[in-house]
């Protein structure tokens, strides 16, 4: 009676441990089989599966970021190549000295390009520092000093507004959001943090012609560029704003475009740091 019982209790087990075998990498639609039953080895298996899931969406996230990266790369080496073989094979039709200061522009923008791949993938997949406490009260007054046009940047802080959190990747975010809204401004941009609703609240404001709602979205994903930004910026990654996601969901908050009366407004919302709480308990 006990053999029959333990075999009984053991079977789904063997099930499970059956299927967990035919899962690979190339193939992770695979599900272990649920018992009935809401006991230790039925959990086990839900669980399973509930990281499986996770797994798959991981990984088929990746998979479409790496295509996307090598098509991208692709273009710009391949006009590189091209200019090199034209001065190789016709040097005399061929202004040598213009092929040159073409090809480090080129390699100048694949630098860039492979730069922000770089920081995107270690955000999204590197264990993330230590946090510190981060005054965006301070960020916004002392950071902001980075343009691109000679577009005024107001400045409006209420109260602390403090966070845990790394201070240089949440100004780098800061500094995006702001070099974007001057370029796309017309006349000035503006720049808020207060608290909010148990939220570190950071917005940035343009006067420009504004995102339509159903854009809103796609300028977060990685090399997505609307025709407005590729006149205004040609040589840009189209990775600012999906770099300033992925650091805004490291720190467990969100960063959307709301509604604006006139012009994008981009908001940061980031959980506050509470009193007592120490960099250990983060």
């Amino acid at each position: 009676m006990i053999w029959t019982l333990v075999d009984r209790t053991l079977r789904p087990m063997e099930a499970i441990r059956a299927r967990m075998s035919e899962i690979s990498v190339s193939d992770l639609s695979l599900r272990v089989p649920e018992p009935a039953c809401d006991d230790e080895i039925g959990q086990l298996a839900r669980t399973a599966n509930q990281t499986l899931s996770r797994l798959e969406k991981t990984v088929e996230q990746q998979r479409h970021f790496a295509s996307i990266v090598s098509h991208e790369l692709k273009t710009p080496v391949t006009g590189l190549q091209t200019q090199f073989e034209e001065a190789v094979l016709y040097p005399d039709d061929v202004d040598q000295r213009k092929v040159i200061q073409a090809g480090l522009a080129a390699t100048e923008r694949l630098r860039a390009l492979i730069d922000d791949v770089l920081i995107f993938a270690r955000i999204r997949t590197a264990a993330p520092e230590p946090p510190e406490p981060v005054d965006l009260g301070a960020l916004v007054h002392e950071v902001l000093i980075t343009t691109t046009r000679p577009v005024p940047v107001g400045r409006r802080v209420k109260g602390e507004v403090t966070v845990l959190g790394n201070r240089l990747q949440l100004a780098g975010v800061l500094n995006n959001l702001v070099v974007n809204a001057q370029r796309h401004a017309a006349t000035g941009v503006e720049v808020s943090a207060e608290c909010k609703d148990g939220q570190a609240v950071v917005t940035v404001s343009d006067d420009g012609d504004g995102i339509a709602p159903k854009d809103r979205e796609r300028v977060f994903q990685p090399f997505v560029r609307l025709k407005d930004g590729q006149r205004k910026d040609p040589t840009g990654s189209g990775l600012g704003l999906a770099i300033s996601r992925a650091i805004a969901a490291a720190h467990h908050g969100t960063l959307e475009i709301d509604d604006s009366p006139r012009g994008a407004r981009f908001v940061l919302r980031l959980p506050l740091l509470q009193p007592g709480t120490t960099d250990r308990q983060a």
